[in-house]
């Protein structure tokens, strides 16, 4: 390719230099070639060509055919250097049937299935989890016993089958009454959505906000 463009450059004389004066303007540092500056060569080598001895026709082919693979070169490189970036979608996708943890208090109930609470004891004994409705109204409590100070638990609650699906809040307090501080909400990613430029993922009864997750987990064996 670059013997081909000096022969053109070459041929076409000192008007050749006016002819691509545009294309000078381009970067200092990596100047390059367009399709149009290769047509404005072409035509100055035309037009300044010797009368007594024409340029062969079949060099202009052959230029050509370099121009053509030089652009496909060029095409292929800034592609390997500027990757297709992937869309909001792909990168929602990318949740789906992964664990996700979350700050906050609330479970999702979906399928007779209930989604978790990350928890730490601020000191040793018993603890009770209480769950309840959207309208704040308990609907169970489950005992904790003998739990570690400090350790991270895990809650999670097995609704009787007769549960509606929905969102609950979960309070975690001690044997003195006093409430646990701190709560995380753990759950799989069933499905994703997106909303004014906005990941959603829905864990099963309870969605959150993809800005929201703190920590993402492996694919769920469940699946």
């Amino acid at each position: 390719m670059t013997t081909g463009i000096a022969s053109l450059m070459g041929a076409a004389g000192g008007a050749l230099s006016s002819a691509i004066g545009g294309a000078s303007a381009t970067s200092s540092s990596a100047p390059t070639l367009s399709e149009a500056d290769f047509l404005r060569i072409l035509t100055a080598e035309v037009q300044n060509q010797d009368p007594t001895t024409p340029v062969d026709p079949t060099q202009f082919a052959s230029q050509l055919v370099q121009f053509a693979d030089f652009g496909e070169l060029q095409s292929i490189n800034n592609t390997l250097q500027n990757p297709p970036q992937p869309t909001l979608a792909q990168s929602a996708a990318a949740y789906v049937g992964r664990s996700v943890v979350a700050s906050g208090n609330q479970i999702g109930v979906a399928s007779g299935k209930a989604t978790s609470i990350l928890f730490t004891p601020p000191v040793a004994g018993n603890y009770t989890a209480i769950i309840a409705n959207a309208s704040g109204t308990p609907v169970a409590s489950v005992t904790l016993k003998n739990l570690q100070a400090g350790q991270l638990q895990t809650f999670t609650w097995n609704p009787p089958s007769s549960t509606p699906s929905g969102t609950y809040t979960v309070s975690i307090v001690g044997a003195n009454g006093a409430p646990v501080t701190g709560l995380q909400e753990m759950g799989v990613v069933q499905t994703v959505s997106t909303s004014q430029g906005s990941v959603v993922l829905n864990l099963g009864g309870l969605v959150i906000p993809a800005s929201a997750v703190t920590a993402i987990g492996q694919v769920s064996a469940a699946q």
